[in-house]
């Protein structure tokens, strides 16, 4: 079992991190893609509404993350005035878009933690397998607006790239986060590993999905278990 995090915001900023840097790499690439840098001639035709939908996908993450703050400052006793100032907004305006926010996360239905094994291996098969659609349609609300279509299929060919073919997946392990259930697998590639980590929503909606470094050795693979 994993370590629990401090509070269910720190799991929050945690996931949402991760999620800004890959958009801004994904943003880099496709703002590179429309002054025709990559390929050293001119912008390839229609190059700029990927470039606008990576824009856009970042805008929503960094809403989250300044939601997020604004109650870390409200936790730390901070007045609506200073954060309204900080915001270049009236302490009103400030109360209003972020009075409401709830700091508990609801807990998890028993089903969904007995559950949560096999969704997560399944949603990382379908990211192995190119099924992002399919994949992003078990996402809660934060994650549809931050992670997309692009995003997944830029982070899945790159690995490709790297580590070759997938050999095996491990099991997932489980913890449970303030709300949260994490479930981590390890992803056996030729030339290397990485680690998948999936966190579970009380409604059993993906959270977070990201695909990180890993030193987990291959003997916790699943005997039998094939891609």
């Amino acid at each position: 079992m994993s370590e629990p995090l401090e509070s269910t915001r720190d799991v929050e900023l945690e996931a949402l991190l991760l999620i800004f840097r890959a958009n801004i790499e994904l943003l880099i690439n496709r703002l590179r893609q429309c002054s025709g840098e990559l390929e050293g001639t001119d912008p390839p035709e229609g190059a700029v509404i990927p470039a606008l939908a990576a824009a856009r996908a970042l805008d929503g993450v960094i809403d989250d993350i300044v939601e997020i703050l604004v109650c870390q400052a409200r936790s730390e006793g901070q007045s609506w005035a200073a954060i309204g100032h900080a915001l270049q907004v009236t302490r009103q305006a400030a109360f209003q878009r972020f009075g409401s926010r709830s700091g508990d996360a609801p807990l998890v239905a028993d089903e969904i933690v007995a559950d949560a094994p096999g969704r997560a291996i399944r949603a990382v098969r379908r990211f192995l397998a190119g099924e992002l659609d399919d994949l992003r349609e078990e996402f809660d609300q934060r994650m549809t607006k931050g992670c997309s279509v692009g995003l997944l299929d830029s982070v899945r060919s790159r690995l490709t790239e790297e580590l070759g073919s997938v050999a095996d997946l491990g099991a997932a392990s489980i913890s449970s986060r303030f709300g949260y259930l994490v479930a981590d697998i390890a992803i056996f590639y030729e030339r290397g590993e990485r680690k998948a980590r999936i966190a579970l929503d009380h409604d059993g909606r993906i959270a977070g999905f990201f695909v990180l470094d890993s030193n987990i050795p291959r003997e916790i693979r699943l005997e039998g278990e094939q891609m």
